[in-house]
């Protein structure tokens, strides 16, 4: 009984974000440290607090984008200093959103893209924004644009109104798919607007880690044309077909 409680035990660690395992308690001795202090974080955290890979998986991967990189001194594959061909205030805002069982999870994304994520205007909730503050500190080159409040007072509301306002460019959300939440109807605005607008928007960790190198390399080359939402209006192609049925139905009104 003990080793089969002992399979599952680990078998569960394997799927589950280390902020679930804490809400389980099944985290132990043998589990990751889960730090408050934001100095403090290994490069592999980016896979096994964010995205539920184990300890050893994770080890492999964050080999992999070590040795993709040629100064062989860089401790953080994911965090190297680059500059960027625009600033912050060139851009259209980068909000980030979490739920709260996914607030660990943005945490540990942000301390491990953070060379990414300051190159723009940040902007969120007012517990994502204080969560922002408590990793960069006083960093000078970081930039923040207007904080909301929490989703169920209006935050996601006002998310909406800066994208129609045409200055939201990109939303990394970490939706918590296990979880009910009260403004469910504001979520659901909140995407759809994102899709209306035709705005970047990586509604999981995995996603939004893999778009942050997309991000860097646009940046870094000053190629506007692979985030054309943080400098143009875009719109979904479904508008168009929109506009023309309800120029049709107004039309087909007035002759009524």
């Amino acid at each position: 009984l003990s080793n089969s409680s002992h399979v599952t035990r680990e078998s569960m660690k394997q799927r589950m974000s280390i902020a679930t395992l804490s809400l389980h308690g099944l985290t132990g001795d043998d589990s990751d440290d889960d730090s408050s202090v934001a100095s403090e974080v290994t490069p592999s955290d980016a896979f096994t607090k964010t995205m539920g890979v184990s300890r050893h998986n994770s080890t492999l991967l964050m080999n992999v984008a070590s040795s993709s990189i040629k100064n062989t001194n860089v401790v953080d594959p994911y965090n190297v200093p680059f500059e960027s061909q625009y600033e912050p205030s060139e851009m259209r805002c980068l909000a980030l959103v979490a739920h709260n069982h996914m607030k660990p999870a943005m945490k540990e994304f942000v301390m491990s893209h953070k060379e990414v994520l300051k190159k723009f205007r940040l902007t969120g909730t007012n517990t994502t924004i204080t969560l922002l503050k408590s990793i960069f500190g006083d960093d000078p080159e970081v930039c923040y644009g207007p904080s909301f409040q929490s989703g169920p007072l209006g935050g996601d509301a006002e998310l909406c109104a800066l994208a129609c306002l045409e200055d939201l460019g990109g939303c990394f959300f970490f939706m918590d798919p296990l979880s009910a939440h009260p403004h469910q109807a504001d979520i659901d605005c909140l995407v759809r607007l994102l899709n209306v607008h035709n705005i970047l928007t990586c509604i999981n960790p995995c996603t939004a880690h893999a778009m942050s190198f997309v991000l860097k390399e646009a940046l870094e080359d000053g190629r506007m044309d692979q985030i054309p939402s943080f400098f143009y209006t875009l719109k979904s192609p479904g508008v168009a077909v929109y506009k023309a049925e309800q120029k049709q139905a107004l039309e087909a009104a007035k002759k009524s």
